[in-house]
């Protein structure tokens, strides 16, 4: 399985700590969530003249706050492989892609989505090879099912944090089985398994959805349902990518369910895709004691591939409007400081 869990055992070894911080902080972990991750395309050729870093110049600040970052990656980094037939769009990014993820301190990556197998089984195994060569952990894909339903795990001082990925999109070709490669379908029965299974030795367990529609502001009722799901069982964050555009968030038991974070750097054009947010999500022990959401700019005519965080009323109408759509799931942000903040109490004991 490409040493994957040799690296993770690295990573158990060494704590994770933020790029920027000065002493660890050992009572709290912070995790900073991004969208959708397409380095290819578009953005390829802006990594190549500026620098792998060019596309997280403005938002490292930002992500140098966390502990952890993590985000969707909508492509396989490759160079082999053929386009899958039939597919309207099939993406990929090459080796400078890696080099990007690296400067922009994403230590995770989910990988159960539409794009995992646009360039078949070799330019998968270049994916997980290259990911794990670099000490960047997936979940959400792998060559049997297995291994796709297999869970990304790290240590960050003294808190072992999880992450799980699932994709409920098309083609349906595209999941995994015993003997094929592929992305960890979103059945029921396997989510519920998984977490259980994780939760036995975890601190704080984080599952990701591929789900909804594209460019859908709005979660579907099955969203609502397995997100819900995900937290019974024992899911501590929920995190939801696809759409390409930001829907609504939801406070669920003291757990945040985020049915989709957008865009953060992906190599297309379109003026329907505008807007997206980094959450960072900060927990003590396994209770999730506050959330930070902070606004950004993803609309590549104005950005070039660089996503810019929102200040002023920009930054505020997009918080606004995030509260606007919230309002059904009776969950606030309180805007102060060109942030949507959420104070919660932690759980007894922590």
């Amino acid at each position: 399985m490409y040493d994957k869990f040799f690296v993770t055992a690295l990573l158990l070894v060494f704590s994770a700590l933020p790029a920027a911080a000065a002493e660890p902080r050992r009572d709290e972990t912070v995790i900073a969530a991004v969208g959708d991750i397409m380095l290819g395309g578009r953005t390829e050729p802006y990594l190549i003249k500026h620098g792998p870093d060019y596309s997280f110049r403005d938002t490292l600040p930002i992500l140098r706050q966390a502990d952890v970052i993590v985000g969707n990656l909508e492509c396989p980094i490759s160079t082999r492989g053929r386009a899958v037939e039939n597919k309207t769009f099939t993406l990929r990014a090459g080796p400078i892609a890696v080099e990007a993820l690296k400067k922009g301190g994403v230590r995770v990556v989910t990988l159960a989505n539409n794009h995992a197998m646009d360039f078949g089984p070799l330019a998968l195994q270049d994916t997980l090879a290259t990911l794990t060569e670099n000490g960047i952990l997936y979940t959400g894909a792998g060559m049997n099912l297995e291994d796709a339903r297999a869970a990304a795990m790290l240590k960050v001082n003294e808190t072992t944090v999880v992450f799980l990925s699932y994709s409920l999109t098309f083609p349906l070709d595209f999941f995994a089985s015993a003997g094929r490669p592929g992305t960890a379908p979103g059945y029921a029965d396997f989510v519920r398994a998984d977490i259980q299974k994780v939760r036995q030795t975890a601190d704080i367990v984080v599952v990701s959805f591929h789900w909804g529609a594209e460019r859908m502001t709005t979660a579907k009722d099955y969203q609502i349902e397995l997100g819900r799901r995900a937290v019974d069982w024992g899911a501590d964050l929920v995190l939801g990518h696809h759409p390409h555009v930001l829907q609504e968030i939801e406070l669920y038991k003291g757990r945040l369910i985020a049915y989709s974070l957008g865009n953060f750097i992906f190599g297309s054009q379109s003026n329907r895709t505008n807007t997206s947010m980094i959450l960072l999500c900060t927990f003590k022990k396994h209770s999730l004691v506050k959330i930070e959401a902070v606004p950004l700019d993803v609309n590549n005519y104005r950005v070039e591939y660089q996503p810019r965080v929102l200040t002023g009323r920009d930054g505020e109408k997009v918080l606004n409007d995030l509260n606007t759509a919230s309002r059904r799931f009776k969950t606030k942000l309180d805007i102060s400081g060109g942030r949507g903040v959420i104070t919660l109490t932690p759980a007894p004991g922590n």
